[in-house]
């Protein structure tokens, strides 16, 4: 009889989109079927932990599902963490710059906004996307956290994480990122992110990875921060040196933001390495509802790929999503 109840569940929350809460009613037939929890303590722990329905934004419309066009994808509330549309989202993948959603929250979380940074040549001379900061040059960390977000500088992710070793006076270990990085992932394990492993602060090293699913939750904690959401969503700004003799022009990566101006958006975050494909993690707001898209690896190996996906994944979103109080 509870098998038939966990049954019946599973069914029932994949029929009305509910796909995270059916996942877990099939993981819960899984254990009691293999005798590794009892059947009263299965069902037990689920009911306990059910959310309120009644609260949740659904899929209203039966009308037919995008056609996203990347690996891994995933569309969700961010209110009320409600997984609306998915693909592969717990598959763990190389995220190329959008591990810098991270590299800002830490900073944020660890320094000041007019603490000052000074340039090292191992940040400034770092390949890929940059601000074209110069060696010995002194920047606040608010400065660099718009080069960082806004023209996704490789230079300015490494300047920020080098920031923290030197104010632990380490100068033993030649990784001046190492402390940065370890808090990330501190970090991620706080957050849940479980498919998540961090190697550098810019996201340029493959060998780190995330997941559609931890992009969503470390996105969610990021917008919390009204000076994230401030700078994210923001189309064009000049950086400047503490002495003002330094200008950086910074434009957002996020077409969505950008050259799209589309309907609500407030950010986040772009990436590209050849590992990654085309990555966008973006957040729109209408009408008092957030929705969180997360683009990874396109098929189409394009510039505007990822943002073409996202628009996809938000029209469909705001288009069918009910909202119920």
């Amino acid at each position: 009889m509870i098998l038939k109840s966990l049954y019946i569940a599973s069914i029932f929350f994949s029929l009305t989109g509910f796909g995270s809460m059916s996942a877990r009613f099939d993981a819960a037939i899984s254990r009691v079927e293999q005798g590794s929890v009892s059947k009263v303590e299965a069902h037990s722990q689920l009911i306990s932990d059910l959310p309120a329905i009644e609260a949740r934004p659904k899929i209203v419309s039966s009308g037919t599902l995008p056609n996203v066009l990347a690996e891994d994808y995933l569309l969700a509330d961010l209110d009320s963490a409600t997984i609306l549309l998915k693909q592969n989202m717990n598959a763990q993948v190389p995220i190329a710059s959008t591990t810098k959603i991270m590299t800002a929250l830490i900073a944020l979380e660890n320094y000041k906004l007019k603490d000052i940074v000074t340039i090292s040549e191992k940040a400034a001379f770092q390949e890929g996307a940059d601000a074209y900061l110069i060696v010995d040059e002194k920047i606040t960390v608010g400065e660099l956290l718009h080069c960082l977000l806004i023209k996704s500088g490789n230079d300015s992710a490494y300047a920020l994480a080098e920031h923290m070793n030197d104010n632990a006076n380490n100068d033993v270990d030649s990784d001046k990122t190492k402390l940065f990085v370890a808090k990330m992932n501190e970090k991620a394990k706080e957050l849940g992110m479980k498919n998540t492993h961090y190697m550098d602060p810019a996201g340029l090293d493959t060998t780190g990875y995330s997941s559609a699913y931890d992009l969503f939750l470390v996105t969610r904690e990021a917008l919390k921060q009204p000076t994230f959401r401030e700078i994210v969503k923001t189309k064009e700004y000049t950086a400047k040196s503490v002495d003002g003799k330094q200008f950086h022009a910074l434009n957002n990566s996020n077409r969505l933001v950008n050259e799209y101006d589309y309907p609500g958006a407030i950010g986040v975050k772009t990436g590209y390495m050849p590992e990654a494909g085309h990555c966008l993690v973006s957040a729109v707001e209408r009408d008092g509802h957030t929705l969180i898209g997360v683009i990874l690896n396109t098929t189409y190996d394009t510039a505007p790929a990822s943002a073409d996906e996202s628009k996809k994944l938000l029209d469909f979103g705001f288009a069918n999503t009910e909202w119920q109080n």
